[in-house]
């Protein structure tokens, strides 16, 4: 009787245990996941769109039909940021930080630090900021890329940085004294949210990458 109960405790312990799995598979599988709750969220959030915009529609033929479209789309609305803060834990990079994401607020920040390293950085900004927490943050980090690609991989000793707020464009650009590279995937991953380009070519004098943004749909 003890061994039949100590083999049901120990197949317990081997139910509960995590499998041990190479970090591709586990890689591919969160992906995988995300990816089915991803498009489980896009329904949600034209459920979501949907209720809201009854509501509007039907605001002054019958208000209290129109109060609980609304209701339903903030109940909607909590499951929603509910499976995205679900998804985002699937894909954080195990003891990657937690804290707040950077906004272009925090860039001159970014170029102290630069400076402090050991490269001579200007900031320059054109045309009124329209601002969006997703476009800040991808703008950050391009302009964050760049200048760590100039510094590993140019060898660049200053660099120009320049945004240009042009109507629905926004031009990001990043010049330096360094050598050629082509280490531009995360920039190219970036750009691509935003339906945007990216130009990298030698200049005179060094090397430059220009990225080019929609900042609105059309």
């Amino acid at each position: 009787m003890m061994r039949l109960l100590l083999s049901r405790l120990a197949g317990s312990r081997m139910v509960r245990r995590r499998p041990a799995h190479s970090p591709d598979a586990v890689a591919r599988e969160r992906l995988r996941i995300a990816r089915e709750l991803h498009d489980v969220v896009a329904h949600d959030l034209s459920v979501m769109t949907l209720g809201v915009g009854a509501g509007r529609v039907i605001m002054d033929q019958d208000p209290e039909r129109a109060r609980q479209k609304l209701r339903e789309a903030e109940e909607s609305g909590r499951q929603v940021l509910s499976d995205l803060q679900r998804m985002l834990g699937l894909l954080r990079v195990d003891g990657a930080a937690r804290g707040p994401q950077p906004r272009l607020a925090d860039l001159p920040a970014l170029i102290e630090g630069c400076r402090s390293g050991g490269l001579a950085v200007t900031l320059r900004e054109e045309g009124e900021r329209p601002g969006g927490p997703v476009l800040e943050l991808s703008v950050y980090r391009i302009v964050e890329e760049s200048l760590r690609n100039a510094v590993r991989h140019g060898r660049a000793a200053s660099a120009e940085v320049t945004l240009r707020w042009l109507g629905g464009v926004l031009e990001v650009s990043v010049r330096d004294d360094g050598l050629p590279r082509e280490r531009l995937l995360a920039i190219w991953e970036r750009a691509a949210l935003f339906g945007g380009s990216v130009a990298a070519r030698p200049v005179p004098g060094g090397f430059e990458v220009r990225v080019r943004l929609l900042t609105r749909t059309r």
